[in-house]
């Protein structure tokens, strides 16, 4: 683990570069180096020699600055602090269209600009490829004309920008005035007017009752003063905290200047979503897109991987599961450097909060007098609880309280190294779960993550076997398609497919729309290459809601017509997991079955397509729903098989199935498909079949479900005879 870093690049210059029509300036140069003086100051400074970088005068070139920025912002981890500091001139050039300015270097060409209008140090090079792009905790301090264009440089169509773009949390900015305006320099102090005070603040004039200044002390301290024009402020996450200025100590005996005020204590992980965004999508990408995560090491066992993975993410010192049993304290899964009596003085706070945090909330942070801290979050176990502990993480991380604690459990509980896109969503899931709303642009990336989970799996197609007595009989009626995160898992992804229900219709409908696209045409490829004249039937899961779309039923005619798959050949099989109902801000005049009854008439109609009732017997079902809809054919979930009335239900289901029959309304019963059907079965195949139920679906045939199309050997179709005909 690297050692945390605090720079400061400080820029001052009284000339005006190239033929520019600025009057030279007395003291931004001499306010650089008096900036320099105090943040290093042997006394109350807090930067070390060499992290303080000064360019004045005819060293302040664009080139070398810029470079200067990107290589710290590149090499800049979570517990980074960098400060830039401007004092000068500002340019904004009559031709530009943009809320942008270039702060003027000692090179600054302004008729090179017209044609390489990068060739100069801009605020919204500053802000985007610097401040945005900064792994830690960042601040700027402008004493120039049009200070103020920073808050909107960069923002090309203001109203779409400021609407979805990532906000920096963890940065914040002192300006010397609003965009349009002059700033000034003081001879009677001898320095800028907004640098004047910002030295007064520094020297202490700022500081609370321990003697600190932070950056959101000084830039209170300087709004205090009346300075005309007002200095423009934007303090956010770690400006209040991030100090810069302290008490005259020695520096070998001074705190970590991120020391806790309350040692011993612990504290609730906060809620502050909505001002989090740009930091979780920061950790998301040293979770899940870093070398952490494909390095070697991942190939450990799962629990030392994830262990690992979060130690990189939050740049701590070292990571363990710990089990705080009324035996002791028991460390399992753990990172090298995690020293378990080193930590025991923590360790035992935090085995004493624990009780009083899992009641509030999911997480909560331990410290000592030395300033080392302790993060723990609470992980579901199936006996007791265990407790995740981070030891040192980044103080930048941290303070996303609640949430971090959210996001590092739903990691724990999944399975990162073999599937970390299903991992990432699972995360966003567990805020949305935790705290509804999210921010628009971590709600539009849980999207795009989820189109792309989704559009990863495989579909595959299980056969509907066709009973008979006689082996000759027997057959494949038709096939399910079935999604699977690997083609060779038996097992479907519940958890990924159920995921979108957290998330909306929006997140269903595209789910549902996804996959019947690869369904229809993965089976007319498989289709093509099987043995058999003529396409067997083929059903598709659909949630209701989805039925309810227009925009759902347009991709299903689109990837019908895209596959060249006749509509005739698709069944929808509605799952009776979803109610029938209304949704939020909905209403619907009709009664709920009777609304969505004329919905699938209307469908049928349109699209020429069938529909089915799926997992009939768990959810939602109802004889009603069961006997109104416009069905073609009903599906029994394999959990009827197991109840102790499971051929009263099923015999249920038959009369049900020849209701419309009865009546005269449809020419032949609607077929009965039993689900789940295998060796284990309490119910024998034979009764099954004297029910009247000739269709069965599940693992007995020899024939699981796979990417292509296959016929039952000889051997199968025997073999299902004599189970129907009660010989085995």
């Amino acid at each position: 683990m690297k050692p945390i870093q605090r720079w400061a690049v400080l820029i001052g210059v009284n000339q005006c570069g190239y033929d520019l029509q600025l009057p030279p300036l007395r003291y931004a140069e001499s306010d650089a180096r008096a900036m320099s003086d105090v943040l290093l100051d042997r006394e109350v400074g807090t930067f070390d020699p060499g992290d303080v970088e000064l360019y004045v005068g005819a060293k302040a070139t664009w080139r070398d600055i810029k470079r200067r920025l990107r290589e710290l912002t590149l090499d800049a981890g979570p517990s980074d602090v960098l400060l830039v500091y401007f004092a000068g001139h500002a340019l904004r050039p009559e031709w530009s269209t943009q809320p942008d300015a270039y702060l003027v270097t000692a090179d600054l060409d302004p008729d090179a600009l017209l044609s390489e209008p990068d060739n100069g140090l801009r605020m919204a090079f500053l802000k985007r490829d610097v401040f945005e792009a900064f792994a830690g905790t960042s601040f700027l301090i402008l004493d120039c004309c049009h200070a103020g264009t920073y808050l909107d440089a960069d923002l090309r169509h203001a109203e779409a920008m400021q609407t979805y773009r990532t906000q920096v949390d963890r940065h914040s900015a002192l300006m010397a005035c609003p965009k349009g305006s002059a700033a000034r320099e003081s001879e009677e102090h001898g320095h800028g007017v907004l640098t004047h005070h910002l030295l007064r603040a520094l020297s202490g004039e700022a500081a609370d009752g321990n003697g600190r200044v932070s950056f959101a002390q000084m830039a209170t301290f300087v709004a205090e003063q009346g300075i005309q024009p007002p200095p423009v402020q934007l303090v956010q996450m770690w400006g209040p905290t991030t100090v810069l200025t302290q008490p005259p100590v020695p520096r070998h005996d001074r705190r970590p200047l991120s020391a806790p005020a309350l040692a011993g204590t612990s504290r609730p992980c906060k809620n502050p979503l909505d001002d989090l965004s740009s930091s979780i999508s920061q950790l998301l990408g040293r979770l899940f897109r870093s070398e952490a995560l494909l390095a070697p090491r991942a190939r450990q066992a799962v629990e030392a991987t994830k262990a690992e993975v979060i130690r990189y993410a939050l740049d701590a010192h070292s990571v363990a599961v710990v089990d705080f049993s009324p035996s002791g304290i028991r460390a399992m899964s753990f990172t090298s450097r995690f020293d378990k009596d080193e930590l025991h003085p923590l360790l035992e706070l935090s085995a004493a909060d624990a009780t009083l945090a899992r009641s509030s909330s999911p997480g909560h942070v331990v410290s000592d007098d030395a300033g080392r801290r302790v993060l723990c979050v609470r992980l579901p176990s199936p006996d007791r609880p265990h407790t995740l502990v981070i030891v040192d993480p980044a103080l930048a991380a941290l303070d996303m309280g609640e949430p971090l604690a959210v996001m590092l459990e739903a990691v724990w509980s999944s399975n990162l190294p073999d599937d970390p896109l299903l991992t990432e969503m699972q995360v966003m899931t567990a805020l949305r779960t935790s705290f509804g709303r999210l921010p628009s642009s971590l709600y539009e990336h849980a999207f795009s993550l989820y189109q792309k989970l989704i559009d990863s799996m495989t579909v595959v197609f299980q056969p509907v076997v066709e009973l008979d007595v006689r082996a000759a009989g027997v057959c494949i009626h038709s096939y399910e398609a079935l999604a699977r995160r690997r083609e060779n898992e038996s097992v479907a992804p519940v958890t990924a497919l159920q995921m979108a229900h957290a998330w909306g219709d929006r997140f269903i409908i595209e789910r549902d729309g996804l996959l019947f696209a690869k369904a229809v045409d993965s089976y007319a490829k498989a289709d093509a290459a099987s043995p058999w004249e003529g396409t067997k039937p083929l059903s598709v899961n659909v949630a209701v809601r989805s039925l309810l779309s227009d925009a759902y039923i347009a991709q299903v005619a689109r990837a019908l017509t895209d596959a060249d798959l006749k509509a005739r050949t698709v069944t929808l099989e509605i799952s009776e997991h979803d109610e029938i109902a209304p949704g939020p801000g909905e209403d619907w005049m009709q009664r709920p079955l009777t609304y969505f009854h004329q919905r699938l008439t209307a469908l049928a109609r349109q699209l020429r397509i069938s529909f089915a009732v799926d997992d009939f017997g768990v959810g939602y079902s109802s004889l009603a729903r069961m006997a109104e809809l416009p069905l073609t054919q009903i599906k029994v979930d394999r959990a009827v098989l197991h109840h102790h009335l499971a051929l009263e239900e099923l015999g249920l289901v038959v009369q049900v199935a020849r209701y419309a029959s009865d009546r005269g309304d449809a020419s032949s019963p609607r077929p009965v498909i039993v689900e789940g059907f295998d060796d284990d079965a309490p119910v024998p195949l034979k009764q099954i079949y004297d029910l009247g139920i000739h269709h069965v679906q599940g693992y007995f045939c020899g024939e699981t479900a796979s990417t292509s199309l296959r016929p039952l050997s000889p051997t199968d179709r025997e073999r299902i005879a004599a189970m129907v005909r009660g010989e085995r």
